[in-house]
């Protein structure tokens, strides 16, 4: 390989692990996100959104009351929520998915965990982090015994570069229900910019150096 190309193999080399952080997650009381700057999605309208954040089914927003023995709106949620499940017009699997740079942070409101909500978060098609929800309930200090006065906000933040491109929530029984679901658009990382300059610039020099002298292109 030139040197030219082992420099810029290396300048990439570093941009891609400067990339593969994770994500680290945390459970906070009230019902919406502490987080300031994000974008929350409600779900009281009916619809489900579209653009930056857009969602994979219509079928997941359930009306004021829920479905009684099928899903429960998370505890003090008067209005329509998410939800899936595997029975009650529901579906047992929904993502919702960022365009652009993908999302920096990620959260949601949840009630009565059960061990069999799970939710899965993605950066493109490699899986970031999976967590169940008794992983989620110990964050919180409760028990995952579906019990519906516990309710808590689901917090998800990246780093190191890493950026959240999918979050599919997942349920095999009835069922996990969240709201005010809350995001922030992720912003490329100076270093990451300074590290691919860094790299091409490199490349330059390089080139510069290989260039052949007058002498070398005449004899």
């Amino acid at each position: 390989m030139s040197l030219s190309k082992t420099l810029l193999a290396i300048a990439l080399t570093g941009a891609a692990l400067s990339a593969q952080a994770g994500v680290t997650y945390s459970a906070t009381s009230g019902t919406t996100s502490g987080v300031s700057g994000v974008t929350t999605i409600t779900f009281d309208d009916g619809l489900l959104p579209s653009g930056f954040a857009s969602y994979d089914t219509t079928h997941a927003i359930i009306p004021v009351g829920g479905y009684p023995g099928e899903s429960a709106p998370p505890p003090n949620d008067s209005t329509r929520y998410f939800s899936v499940g595997v029975s009650g017009g529901q579906v047992s699997s929904s993502s919702v998915s960022f365009a652009g740079n993908g999302a920096s942070y990620f959260g949601y409101y949840m009630g009565s965990p059960d061990n069999y909500n799970v939710v899965t978060l993605y950066s493109g098609n490699t899986m970031l982090l999976q967590i169940n929800g008794t992983n989620m309930a110990q964050a919180a200090s409760v028990l995952a015994d579906g019990n519906q006065g516990h309710g808590f906000y689901m917090n998800f933040f990246t780093n190191g570069g890493t950026t959240i491109s999918r979050v599919t929530f997942s349920s095999s029984a009835n069922a996990f229900e969240t709201d005010n679901h809350a995001f922030a658009a992720a912003v490329p990382e100076p270093e990451t910019y300074a590290m691919l300059l860094t790299g091409l610039g490199l490349v330059g020099f390089a080139s510069r150096r290989r260039r052949p002298s007058s002498e070398e292109c005449f004899y």
